[in-house]
């Protein structure tokens, strides 16, 4: 393949920070936040250099491996940020992202290209998986779910969602774990996500993670077209483990990855194979690889990672991100669960509703799982026993406006947690 970007690293630095305007929407403003941190502190250019420079020497040294990369397994917590109840997203659509993500990175995904296509040879499986945590930082179980009220209605600021002071949610250990937040953006952008590159985890750890709209996450439940294939996340994920555009964010630009086609711009929709092909960038016959995972295709029309950048990805998971392979967030602790955290790992929204409450959770292990429902007065008004099917959807419309307390029993633990019935 083609791939001018073996140039000196200095000189390749000219196309991370030259970044051109998209005439269509952007999709994800990770590039176009870095850009405002650097307007502001010009150091984190010097610090992008030199971590592009050790990224570039793993990879010289480590390019002949193939076959012979270690499987990382990354620990991952959803913060679920709402306002309206229906971005509340339930267990199962969160659970749809993380196997999607598993299945991506993989090269699990049912939609791979065939083998007769003339970039199959560039696919790879990255050697990269995730698990949803099941191990918090504190050392108690959870289900690597959060779940915050937020009086935002929209986040427009982009670190907002990160912080609970700003109406988000405050991040876990992100030497430890993927921190992802799932939230309204500003609709008026057209935003879908954006990502932390490695390089500031040291100097900015509470601004890593990456951040998806609620409505282009997972496949299920509010994932709407043509981005509800889990296929942002999949984006989003590239750029936090240091991938870039396939365009290199420049006409013409570099992406730092050899085997990836040269591409003019973004390409959105879903282009018709081979697309843009000899073009005045110096694209092959076989046109720009638009079905790359770091572009702007539909998620119908994206599949594929290439070898070179599993490398890449892989280098970031054995410098600025190392902290990863050593974390004990995907290692279940022994032992029953203590109050703090069996609270922790049930999920009860929408709250406030108008009645109909869904309660969810991973802790399936356990039998004998019941609700009980009391009101102020400490009076039991209802009881739903052996539950062994969640989410579970729990009807009590029949209540009057107020505060009542839901009684969860699983195995020998049982926490209390107040809901409100707002009609």
């Amino acid at each position: 393949m083609k791939k001018y970007m073996k140039k000196i690293i200095f000189t390749l630095m000219f196309a991370i920070f030259g970044l051109s305007t998209q005439a269509q929407t952007e999709k994800c403003a990770t590039m176009q936040i870095l850009e405002k941190r650097i307007a502001k502190d010009p150091s984190i250019k010097l610090r992008m250099e030199q971590s592009e420079i050790k990224t570039q020497k793993w990879i010289s040294a480590n390019s002949n491996a193939k076959g012979g990369i270690q499987l990382v397994t990354i620990p991952v917590v959803v913060h679920v940020l709402w306002n309206d109840p229906i971005e509340n997203i339930s267990a199962a659509q969160i659970q749809s992202q993380i196997d999607i993500l598993n299945e991506d990175f993989r090269l699990l995904n049912s939609d791979s290209l065939d083998s007769s296509h003339p970039f199959w040879q560039f696919t790879a499986d990255t050697e990269i998986e995730f698990c949803l945590a099941t191990r918090d930082p504190n050392g108690n179980a959870t289900s690597g779910i959060t779940r915050t009220y937020t009086d935002s209605i929209a986040f427009i600021e982009m670190d907002s969602p990160k912080y609970t002071v700003t109406g988000g949610s405050d991040s876990w250990d992100p030497t430890q774990y993927l921190n992802l937040w799932v939230c309204h953006l500003n609709d008026g952008l057209g935003l879908l996500g954006y990502a932390a590159f490695p390089a500031d985890l040291a100097t900015d750890p509470d601004l890593d993670g990456v951040v998806i709209s609620y409505t282009a996450f997972g496949y299920i439940g509010t994932a709407t077209a043509p981005n509800d294939l889990g296929r942002t996340g999949t984006h989003e994920v590239g750029h936090w483990l240091n991938l870039r555009h396939i365009w290199g964010d420049d006409t013409c630009g570099d992406d730092f990855v050899a085997d990836t086609e040269i591409a003019e711009a973004a390409n959105y929709g879903c282009p018709t194979f081979p697309h843009n092909a000899n073009s005045t960038c110096g694209s092959g016959v076989d046109g720009e690889m638009y079905m790359n995972y770091m572009d702007y295709v539909d998620d119908a029309c994206m599949n594929m990672f290439t070898y070179d950048q599993g490398i890449r990805m892989q280098s970031a998971l054995n410098g600025d991100r190392a902290g990863l392979l050593t974390s004990l967030g995907c290692s279940a602790p022994t032992g029953l669960l203590n109050e703090g955290s069996l609270e922790n790992g049930f999920q009860i929204y929408p709250n406030p509703s108008n009645g109909n409450f869904t309660v969810d959770t991973h802790m399936l292990k356990y039998d004998n799982i019941s609700i009980s429902v009391y009101d102020l007065l400490g009076s039991k008004i209802q009881k739903f026993e052996n539950i062994k099917s969640f989410p579970f959807k729990m009807d009590l419309n029949d209540l009057s406006n107020g505060i009542y307390y839901f009684k969860i029993n699983c195995g020998n633990k049982t926490i209390t947690q107040k809901v409100i019935i707002a009609k």
